[in-house]
């Protein structure tokens, strides 16, 4: 770990001391490595058995995803369309939920769920769990993070060929519930092979024709 990615964790904490000293320690001696300690590895949560089974008879495909964020990826060569989140080094460093996630790639976007706000289609999201738990119990459907929804895309494209977002779904964005100014969230789509992946922003108290909510399924614990 660098200073200056030691700085933008404690600036997401809001720890304005360890801000300033890390700046400080930029100023004098730049963007040093940190000693590295051991850390406990994070717990992955897991569908059970009896969940898998019946979300992938279903249709679902099962991934895992976690702890990537759009610089990691990039900086392992995952291309990106946009690049007005570059000015935004927090927003880049938001990493990945650790989960295992179910999409249905055939229903990827719950029908009529575009051109509404961010509290409609958190509602959508809500009914569509809970029937969906009742059919197979142990699990939730959620609109995600930002990161949850590019890692996801990235994950998907390099196991399938298929491109989430790109031309099989008329290149169509998910809503994320992550912020990025004022009233403004991100929104994850329009993957172009040629391209790379776009992440982009609107209003969360306005729709948009493009912008659906695409349900992710997650374990609920229970």
């Amino acid at each position: 770990m660098s200073m200056e990615h030691w700085r933008l964790g404690q600036e997401a904490k809001g720890n304005a001391a360890a801000v300033k000293y890390a700046e400080l320690g930029l100023e004098l001696f730049g963007d040093v490595p940190l000693p590295s300690h051991e850390t406990t590895p994070v717990e992955v949560k897991r569908f059970s058995p009896e969940a898998r089974e019946k979300l992938e008879k279903a249709g679902y495909l099962i991934d895992q995803i976690g702890g990537n964020s759009i610089k990691s990826l990039r900086d392992n060569g995952r291309r990106f369309w946009s690049t007005w989140h570059n000015s935004y080094p927090d927003l880049e460093a938001l990493t990945s939920s650790y989960t295992e996630v179910a999409i249905n790639p055939d229903q990827l976007f719950l029908p009529d769920s575009n051109s509404k706000t961010l509290s409609q289609q958190e509602a959508m999201v809500a009914k569509f769990s809970k029937e969906l738990a009742k059919k197979i119990p142990g699990v939730q459907a959620i609109i995600g993070e930002m990161p949850d929804y590019v890692e996801l895309a990235f994950n998907h494209q390099a196991k399938t060929g298929d491109y989430l977002f790109g031309q099989k779904y008329d290149y169509n964005y998910a809503r994320t519930k992550t912020p990025t100014s004022g009233s403004f969230v991100a929104d994850v789509g329009y993957f172009r092979s040629d391209d790379g992946l776009r992440v982009d922003d609107w209003h969360a108290d306005r729709g948009l024709s493009d912008v659906f909510a695409a349900p992710l399924v997650v374990p609920s614990g229970k």
